[in-house]
Parts: structure tokens; C-alpha cells; sequence
């Protein structure tokens, strides 16, 4: 089993891209599935991978009711790791043929206020927390998700003109994403003192973990007196939902966020639609 999955992985490293952070998701799921079903590879059945999902949907696999998105990985996972053996002649049918995903509620993802942003950012003292104080700026002023600050190089830094580069993996093009004035001076500020060699947030010779990260921002929370479940993405979030609310052109968006598909991004649309509800209730 292990060295099938390993061939998948590897295939989906060098042939078709994947990111590093895929590569596990996939790599995991696909050795949940075959230890669950106990057989070769070539006698697996489309109604093993019935069962399997059907467990899964019951929390027996996991220990707890995942959500449809987690549903809807899983089935990605397992149809690539099938398609892969067919491309390989290990199998000579696909038992995900005619298997589904799951309909995904789309819920409008929450978000913080310009004013609790300000707080927030503001909670942490430039002179002893500008670590932190930078990289929870970068968060919500370049709209980068968790791992995109952890793996930040220095080298993907430019002040003239201020931008990003954005290493975006799955062999698609790095996105880049201009800084804004308010985050420049904060950003050169640490790069001049703290002087990173490789990695813009370093521990040692590796990046900052995102769990640090994660409780870099619960502590700014605390601090500006946030009552919301603030996460990293709330801020990538905050800025998309702010870019729209400022009549920002929802392709431009995308761009700046890395969407493969503007139906992601269309997500934020709703968010101004229901300030428009919500003003109409007050009439």
C-alpha cells in the first residue's frame, strides 16, 4: 500500500503540480479509504467506495460528522488516486464513475470591521511585538492565507514598486499583490531590524509555524476586545469583503486573492447584497 501511494504522490507532485499542503490532504485520505476497505487494489468496487463514504458521512471513519467540504475532498482524493491507477493499466476501471459531491452550502464567511482591523493591528507594540504586529498587518493588508505568510521569502518582497510575490503551486502562475501605504512602513521596519535570511517569519532555518501565527492573532483579539471567532482567513476574509464594499471590480479581486474560479470570489458579492437588506430593514 505504501508504495502505491507514494507513486500517487509523486505523480501529483511532478505531473500535475500539486501544492505540498494537497499532497498530505490527498495522500491521507487515500490510505483512510484503503485501509477501510482491507482489499487489493484491483478488486475494489464502486460500492467499497459507497460504503467508505457512507461511513464517512456517519463520523465512523473521523470520530465525528465531517462537513461537506471535507466529504467533497475526500471523493477528489480518491477519484485522482483511481484515474491515476487507470493512467498506470494497475486498474482497468474507475470505481468512482457515477459518485458525486456533495451540494456545499455556501455561507457568507465572516469578517471584521475597519475599525476592529485598526484595533487589532494596533493591539500589538511596534517596539517589542513588531514580529507579530507584521505579520498579522500582512494577513489582512495583502489578503494572504496562513501558509502563504509562513512560506513569505524575503526574496519575494519588493518596496519599489511595493508588492508581493505569491508562490501559488499546482503549476499555475505566482500571483502578485500590490501593498498598500498603510502596511509599507511596518514591513520595512521589520525587514531592516530583524534582517530575515530566508523566510520573511523565521524559527531557525525554517518558516514561523502557522499555529504561532494562530496564536499571535488570539492574543491581538484578546487584547482589542474582539467578541468574534477571528481565525487567520477571517482577515483574507475582511480584506476581499472590504475591496468589494469599496467598489473594487470583483475580477480584480480574484486576481488579488489567487481564485482559480470567480465563483469563489462571487462569495463576497453577497456580503454588500445583505448590507442592502439590512438598510432596507431599518426603513
Amino acid at each position: 500500500m505504501d508504495k502505491v501511494i507514494e507513486m500517487f504522490s509523486d505523480y501529483l507532485a511532478h505531473v500535475r503540480r500539486h501544492s505540498e499542503n494537497t499532497l498530505k490532504a490527498y495522500k491521507k485520505d487515500v490510505r483512510k479509504f484503503l485501509t477501510y476497505v482491507g482489499k487489493q487494489i484491483n478488486n475494489i468496487e464502486r460500492k467499497d467506495v459507497e460504503e467508505f463514504l457512507k461511513a464517512l458521512s456517519k463520523g465512523d471513519i473521523t470520530g465525528e460528522s465531517p462537513r461537506e467540504t471535507t466529504i467533497s475532498r475526500y471523493i477528489s482524493s480518491l477519484n485522482s488516486f483511481f484515474n491515476y491507477l487507470e493512467l498506470s493499466g494497475m486498474i482497468y476501471e474507475n470505481p468512482m464513475e457515477r459518485i458525486k459531491h456533495p451540494r456545499i452550502r455556501r455561507k457568507i464567511p465572516d469578517f471584521l470591521t475597519e475599525d476592529e482591523v485598526s484595533s487589532l493591528i494596533g493591539a500589538f507594540n511596534e517596539e517589542n511585538e513588531l514580529r507579530q504586529k507584521t505579520a498579522i498587518s500582512l494577513l489582512y493588508y495583502a489578503g494572504l492565507r496562513i501558509s502563504e505568510l509562513c512560506n513569505l521569502r524575503t526574496t519575494d518582497i519588493s518596496f519599489i514598486p511595493p508588492f508581493l510575490r505569491v508562490e501559488m503551486g499546482k503549476g499555475r502562475k505566482d500571483r502578485l499583490v500590490p501593498l498598500p501605504d498603510k502596511v509599507i512602513p511596518i514591513l520595512k521596519k521589520y525587514i531592516d531590524l530583524e534582517n530575515p535570511k530566508i523566510f520573511v517569519f523565521e524559527n531557525g532555518k525554517k518558516h514561523v509555524h502557522p499555529s504561532t501565527v494562530f496564536r499571535w492573532l488570539k492574543e491581538g483579539v484578546k487584547r482589542a476586545n474582539i467578541k468574534k471567532d477571528v481565525h487567520p482567513h477571517t482577515l483574507r476574509h475582511s480584506y476581499a469583503t472590504h475591496l468589494i464594499r469599496k467598489g473594487v471590480n470583483i475580477k480584480v479581486v480574484q486576481e488579488l486573492l489567487g481564485h482559480t474560479n470567480l465563483s469563489t470570489t462571487s462569495i463576497y458579492l453577497h456580503v454588500a447584497d445583505q448590507e442592502k437588506f439590512d438598510a432596507v430593514k431599518k426603513l
